[in-house]
Order: C-alpha cells, then sequence, then structure tokens
C-alpha cells in the first residue's frame, strides 16, 4: 500500500509539471515590456497579442480587436506590434514542442541541422 502512494504521488508531481499556463498569466507575460507606454497602446498590443497567439495556433485565444480604436494611431500601432510579437512566439514556441521526439532526440536524426531557419510572412 506504501509503494501505491509513492508511485501515486510521484505520478502527480510529474503531471504538474506538464500544467500548462493559464491564458490570463500567459497574456500577462507576453505584457512585459509595454509598460510605460500610452494606455490606447498598451490596450492595443493587449487585443493583438491575444490575436496573435490564437493565428500562431493557441486554441485558449481569439482575435481581439476594438473597432472604435482600430483608426487611432497608438491603439493601432500596439495591436500590430503585440499580433507580430505574439504570434512569432507562439509559432516559435509549436516548433520547439514539435522538433522532438518526446525524449530531447531530435524527431527527424536522419534530417540535415544546418542552422538556417526559414521564415514565412503571412
Amino acid at each position: 500500500m506504501k509503494t501505491h502512494s509513492i508511485i501515486a504521488s510521484l505520478a502527480a508531481t510529474l503531471l504538474l509539471g506538464c500544467a500548462s499556463v493559464p491564458p490570463a498569466e500567459q497574456l500577462n507575460r507576453e505584457m512585459v515590456g509595454v509598460s510605460g507606454k500610452s494606455p490606447l497602446f498598451s490596450s492595443g498590443y493587449r487585443d493583438g497579442c491575444q490575436s496573435g497567439l490564437s493565428a500562431g495556433g493557441n486554441k485558449a485565444f481569439a482575435y481581439a480587436k476594438e473597432l472604435s480604436k482600430a483608426n487611432v494611431p497608438d491603439y493601432k500601432l500596439g495591436w500590430e506590434d503585440g499580433f507580430r510579437v505574439c504570434q512569432s512566439r507562439q509559432v516559435q514556441r509549436n516548433n520547439e514542442r514539435n522538433s522532438t521526439d518526446g525524449f530531447g532526440g531530435s524527431a527527424y536524426p536522419w534530417f540535415p541541422h544546418t542552422g538556417v531557419t526559414i521564415g514565412v510572412q503571412l
């Protein structure tokens, strides 16, 4: 019985390590570096970031844009910056997650690693 308890607690600990970050916390982490900007820029950045995370494949987020502010220069610039930065970070996280076999090795050991990254602009 004691062995089963130890195994169960180890399994629970390992599963906690795999838990994902809640969406609100992830968005707050993505907003680091935006402090000191105007409220309109920050609002646009937050909305653009949510949209970028969604476009990058994170299903916890959805497209967000305040249409009443869409043409206000500060909001528009913040939205565009947030979208670009957060989408590229999400795509990079996806690529890192999908580039290993689950054991720390390359998923495609026969594929040559040149160090060159091919980017796609949407």
